[in-house]
């Protein structure tokens, strides 16, 4: 009896600790998760006006559309495939390729690690450009992994993502830049960001400020571009 006791006892306690480990780590990434969208949003709103409308493209969890909303005083649509986000914005579900948003209807787009998931970047891009107004910014951020160990973390992102969006594409920021122009956009700023940014996924990343260029002459779909970062992998 007095074993059963003990025994019942020692139970209580490891389920005790379990859960308060458990519910430990989930705060601690739900904090790391927030902290980090916030210091994105306040590098995103040194490009941006206040008071603006943002259409936040895969926005994930939806921290990032809600700080840019008190930073900018902004109105911030969240567009993702997954049901629901974490943070209470105002949030439209889309299937990855079309926007359900009307034309012309947004100030700025963010593509915060967006692209290397989409299955085909330039109808995306083309997508922004309709829903983008006039001198309106596309903020863009992306992996760029140059070196065989880069590229090898890229993967691993790439294969715990591939059941629900498909193989991932990257590319070198250079492709990115030419993808863009094809797209009818220019590049008004990048900046390289350190790798050390998270410890989990180290790897380059470039940051992009795009404006739609009048000017640009629209080149044809099946002009080669540089072979996929992904596909040498795979070779």
């Amino acid at each position: 009896m007095k074993r059963g006791i003990e025994v019942a006892k020692s139970s209580l306690v490891l389920r005790y600790l379990t859960t308060t480990i458990t519910r430990r780590y989930r705060r601690m990434r739900r904090r790391r998760t927030v902290g980090r969208a916030y210091d994105m949003a306040l590098e995103i709103s040194q490009f941006l006006k206040s008071g603006i409308t943002v259409l936040d493209v895969g926005c994930g969890s939806g921290f990032i559309a809600h700080h840019l909303t008190g930073i900018l005083n902004a109105e911030v649509v969240g567009l993702d495939v997954a049901p629901k986000t974490s943070a209470r914005i105002n949030f439209l579900r889309f299937d990855g390729r079309t926007f359900p948003v009307s034309n012309q209807s947004f100030d700025a787009v963010l593509l915060c690690y967006v692209l290397h998931h989409a299955r085909d970047a330039h109808v995306v891009l083309t997508e922004v450009r309709r829903v983008l107004r006039d001198q309106g910014r596309v903020i863009i951020y992306e992996d760029n992994p140059a070196g065989w160990w880069k590229r090898a973390v890229c993967w691993t992102h790439s294969l715990q993502w591939k059941s629900r969006t498909g193989a991932c594409t990257f590319q070198l920021a250079n492709d990115w830049r030419q993808i863009f122009r094809k797209a009818g956009f220019k590049v008004t700023k990048q900046r390289g960001l350190s790798r050390w940014r998270n410890l989990a996924h180290p790897v380059a990343r470039n940051f992009f400020v795009l404006e739609a260029d009048a000017n640009a002459i629209t080149l044809q779909r099946d002009l080669p571009l540089t072979t996929t970062l992904m596909n040498e992998i795979a070779a």
